[in-house]
């Protein structure tokens, strides 16, 4: 057989190799293509199987990059405080010959001030946020609270918040209970005297 001949007969099969290498190849791009994406923001279940944990990890890195110190109130939750207004009675401004303590009290004033607008700016926006990731029964079971209307009306992500943990947390508490007292039953029935076993070997 001739190298021409040769050339010819191998043809075919290195096709067929290169089509199950592009296959394979393609497969595996289609299979990283929809790897999960770890900061996306689950939508938020209601009832005892709730996500909450894995929803407010997920929402607290979004709304840290995205909105900055108000970000900061789902992780603190009520712990969370708006920035204080500076008290012109720390200054010291009866005992300030040059006026270094004044100017310190204006810069922060005017620090004070910007953080305010930046919340007034941001608040709007994170309440947005968290309301597009609550699930239908979610919403609905937060819409039945009282609070709510006066919430939604002011469009106040930190009362919204405080909304979402009342009537999420509840259900996570009560799961883990529930997964507690499951496991106290499995051990005992687990550690009891089996009909045929001595009290030694027990």
């Amino acid at each position: 057989m001739s190298g021409k001949d040769a050339a010819k007969a191998k043809g075919p099969a290195q096709e067929q190799k290169k089509k199950g290498n592009y296959q394979k190849w393609h497969r595996r791009g289609q299979t990283e293509g929809k790897k999960k994406d770890p900061e996306a923001i689950p939508a938020l279940k209601y009832g005892p199987s709730n996500n909450f944990m894995f929803f407010k990890e997920a929402l607290s890195n979004a709304a840290l990059k995205e909105y900055g110190a108000l970000g900061k109130m789902i992780k603190q939750g009520e712990e969370y405080s708006e920035p204080q207004e500076p008290d012109i009675d720390d200054y010291d401004l009866d005992d300030d010959p040059y006026g270094i303590n004044k100017a310190k009290y204006i810069e922060d004033l005017k620090d004070y001030r910007k953080e305010i607008n930046e919340l007034k700016k941001n608040s709007p926006k994170l309440y947005g946020l968290i309301t597009q990731y609550l699930s239908e029964e979610s919403l609905d079971e937060i819409k039945s609270q009282e609070k709510w209307e006066e919430i939604d009306e002011a469009a106040d992500p930190v009362g919204l918040w405080q909304l979402v943990e009342e009537t999420h947390k509840v259900n996570m508490i009560s799961k883990v209970i529930a997964v507690m007292k499951l496991a106290a039953r499995t051990t005992y029935n687990n550690t009891r005297q089996g009909g045929f076993e001595s009290i030694i070997a027990y």
